[in-house]
């Protein structure tokens, strides 16, 4: 597999749920996803790789469903994928399932802890050739339309996902990554309180374009 010239190819690995259409589980179009608007704001010296999967944790396993443990596929993706300049984490909704949201800031920690494993491990090249940086992202909160639902996965957790980016800045404080909270430019849905309409992915996608500037100048 031949490598993209790293200079004129900066990567961005964007690793998380993403793009899954509120009431209908099918997935907007990849240029209505935030990380399609992210890709169309950066431009043509950027390459945004999207790697998302409905339902898809961090460290917890979720019985239910095969296949989404995102510990066991980011070592995977970030090896398939390199050279990166920048690593994008968005993961914690799904978390709520099985723990609260220090517990969701803690599985993003084990996953930064494992970019560092995969970049320190003797391969024929870096994944980060200029050094790992992440961007750690805390998702959008929870609404009640889903949190009142008594048969939603989500049920009970909007008050946890209130405190999302509270856990996720210190997390990445404490590891030395720069941090964004989603919360803070886009909201759920009303139609299923737990995933964005096209405004919201839009809202995102162009807020994080001003992070990765700032990040990779």
């Amino acid at each position: 597999m031949t490598e993209a010239p790293h200079e004129e190819h900066p990567l961005l690995r964007r690793f998380q749920h993403v793009g899954l259409t509120p009431g209908t589980c099918a997935r907007y179009a990849p240029q209505v996803r935030y990380t399609g608007v992210l890709q169309a704001a950066l431009g043509a010296d950027y390459h945004v790789i999207e790697d998302g999967a409905n339902g898809r944790t961090s460290v917890y396993e979720d019985p239910r469903i095969p296949w989404r443990l995102g510990k066991d596929a980011l070592p995977i993706a970030l090896i398939a994928n390199k050279p990166l300049d920048l690593l994008i984490l968005h993961l914690g909704t799904n978390d709520l399932q099985f723990t609260d949201a220090c517990g969701a800031a803690q599985g993003a920690e084990s996953l930064i802890a494992l970019t560092g494993m995969v970049q320190g491990y003797r391969e024929s090249s870096k994944v980060f050739p200029n050094g790992v940086k992440i961007l750690l992202v805390s998702p959008i909160r929870i609404d009640p339309v889903a949190a009142n639902d008594p048969f939603a996965p989500l049920r009970g957790c909007d008050a946890q996902s209130a405190r999302f980016a509270e856990f996720y800045r210190h997390t990445a404080q404490e590891n030395g990554v720069f941090f964004f909270d989603a919360a803070s430019v886009a909201s759920p849905s009303k139609i299923d309180g737990a995933h964005m309409d096209p405004q919201a992915h839009r809202a995102l996608g162009l807020a994080l374009d001003d992070a990765v500037r700032k990040i990779l100048g």
